[in-house]
């Protein structure tokens, strides 16, 4: 069996031996904020920005990381190579640390781990189809802090299951949103529509947005639940997933049902960008 590696508290341990606390916040009260991104060819995609992002979403709580963003950078470099997984899927997370009752944390100890996994891919049959996704209504009480208070999305498994859906995205007051690990865009012809606030902005988005801003017209605002009627294309943007196309939402077919050429455009020139990304980055 080949050896894992993983990095706990200031070190780096064999993954099976990586153990945190029972008193941990993170495990007592789910007190903490994670960023995950992923390595193609062996180059982390996009890492100053996930570690940026990290540290962000720590401030927003009241965390502070204990190692400064060019040391995660080492960090994560690091164990890309260690563990010899040239395409992985790279998590940083950090707690309030351990607390003897459970309330009160010092900012100064907290528990910092990051891990390194064999990337999930999905089939390409799944970008040629598109997907089904279904509404639920949702906000996140502090979008712009990606924390691990996951609850919802997993108790939504079951109906997710039953409604034989890929993911569920949350709508709130009329607005569109995002899913719990996924930002979501329309077009309406050549015009492309993303949800600006009450969203966590994600590095994938930010990233097809650097390259569709030159390819169409890009409003970042209120996405309305009736515009979907009117829809000619939609998606959604992960780390995991890149750009995956969406053709159903609950009942309704977005368009005509099946992967728009605008969606296939962009996801295409996403491939050449990250191609691109990962020449120049390379050895760095």
């Amino acid at each position: 069996m080949t050896k894992k590696y993983s990095y706990l508290n200031g070190k780096v341990v064999l993954t099976e031996k990586a153990k945190i606390s029972i008193h941990d916040l993170g495990v007592m009260r789910g007190f903490g904020v994670f960023d995950s991104l992923r390595s193609y060819d062996g180059v982390p995609f996009l890492l100053d920005a996930h570690i940026s992002h990290f540290h962000e979403s720590a401030r927003l709580i009241g965390l502070k990381p204990p190692v400064g963003k060019d040391e995660i950078a080492g960090i994560i470099k690091n164990l890309v190579k260690k563990n010899g997984n040239p395409d992985a899927a790279v998590r940083m997370v950090l707690t309030g640390g351990e607390s003897d009752d459970t309330v009160t944390y010092n900012i100064e100890t907290p528990t910092f781990f990051v891990t390194v996994e064999k990337i999930q891919t999905y089939p390409p049959e799944v970008y040629k189809k598109g997907v089904k996704i279904i509404s639920v209504e949702n906000e996140r009480r502090i979008p712009n802090a990606k924390t691990t208070d996951y609850i919802l999305m997993f108790s939504l498994q079951k109906l997710k299951r039953e409604k034989n859906a890929f993911e569920i995205i949350y709508f709130s007051r009329g607005r569109v949103l995002e899913g719990s690990t996924f930002n979501f865009f329309i077009f309406k012809g050549n015009k492309l529509i993303t949800p600006r606030d009450g969203v966590f902005k994600g590095e994938t988005r930010n990233f097809t947005l650097s390259f569709a801003r030159e390819m169409f017209k890009v409003e970042e605002r209120e996405a309305l639940i009736r515009e979907l009627k009117t829809a000619d294309e939609a998606f959604l943007t992960s780390t995991k997933r890149e750009i995956m196309p969406v053709v159903k939402i609950d009942s309704l077919k977005i368009g005509n049902g099946k992967v728009g050429e605008n969606t296939k455009r962009l996801m295409a020139v996403f491939r050449e960008c990250v191609d691109e990304f990962v020449a120049r980055n390379r050895g760095l």
